[in-house]
């Protein structure tokens, strides 16, 4: 069995990482500070091997597999030393997402807003039509017990593409790792909170995330940004560009459907930007093989049961 090491399982992700990695069916071993008891009882629970509160490098040897660190392990941790002293393969979140992730389809939804949203919406219609995918998300959706899952069986994964910096270690976006077959972009919008000190920055990480693209693949962008459409312009030739839009409707005796070319689909609108969000979800779910007649019942029986 596979040994893997996590350092820093109070960071964020790591936690539902060693359970992936777990069910995933590896040995799991985990370290960090401020550790409290019931963190470690549950731990223990899990089957997840913890030492104790602190770092512990003896305890780490050739036999581990890999590690992985957490966003905010420092270059100096003794037990990150130890690995590099061993020659363990490295890596970050974002580095190991694709490891996990490296023989499916990977589709990553990025961009400033509507991720979680469009997720769900891809997660509805896959769910409806019994399509396995791995999953890999930053913020919790509704449909989905945990944030991260990983199998051996899907052929597909779904990753919530996120723009800050991978760590403390290194400070390239975490978006420059995941290498999409299809990349979902929402519109851009840069703000002084980000990790990009300016809006050239915080272009230059999406320049090359459209670069990233696998060869062949998808980009599925927000036509109504004037940013995206710059972008877009300069992206290889072997990416099909495919832009979208908000999705028409109509009324039928107060009640608002999709308007399609195969009938009307009841829907409940939660948001203004739902019908902006939908048509991104159905397009990506049409190159992963969900017809679109199959993708409209899904989000009707989905949006309408989030209305009772």
């Amino acid at each position: 069995m596979r040994k893997v090491h996590l350092i820093s399982i109070t960071d964020p992700l790591m936690l539902d990482l060693a359970m992936a990695i777990r069910d995933k069916g590896y040995e799991v071993s985990v370290s960090g500070n401020r550790l409290s008891a019931e963190l470690m009882s549950s731990l223990e629970e899990r089957g997840i091997v913890c030492y104790g509160n602190g770092w512990f490098p003896e305890r780490l040897t050739k036999e581990t597999y890999s590690m992985v660190l957490g966003s905010q392990v420092s270059p100096d941790n003794p037990e990150l030393q130890r690995g590099k002293e061993l020659g363990l393969m490295i890596s970050s979140v974002p580095e190991f997402i694709y490891q996990c992730t490296k023989s499916k389809t990977r589709v990553v939804i990025a961009g400033s807003h509507g991720r979680r949203a469009i997720l769900s919406l891809m997660v509805a219609a896959l769910s409806r039509q019994k399509m396995a995918f791995d999953y890999a998300t930053t913020s919790r959706v509704a449909q989905l017990e945990k944030t991260l899952q990983f199998s051996f069986e899907s052929r597909i994964a779904l990753i919530e593409g996120d723009e800050h910096i991978t760590s403390v270690l290194d400070k390239r976006s975490q978006l420059e790792f995941y290498r999409p077959h299809i990349a979902v972009m929402t519109n851009l919008v840069w703000d002084s909170s980000h990790d990009h000190a300016t809006p050239e920055a915080y272009m230059k990480t999406y320049r090359y995330f459209s670069t990233s693209i696998e060869r062949e693949g998808k980009l599925i962008y927000y036509g109504g940004d004037p940013v995206i459409g710059e972008l877009v312009e300069d992206i290889r030739a072997d990416i099909t560009a495919i832009p979208f839009d908000k999705h028409p409707v109509t009324e039928h005796d107060g009640q608002i459907c999709l308007q399609t070319r195969y009938g009307d689909y009841p829907v409940y609108i939660p948001d203004d930007d739902f019908l902006v969000n939908v048509n991104a979800a159905r397009l990506a779910c049409r190159q992963l093989g969900v017809k679109d007649t199959d993708f409209y019942q899904a989000i009707a029986d989905f949006t309408l049961s989030l209305k009772q």
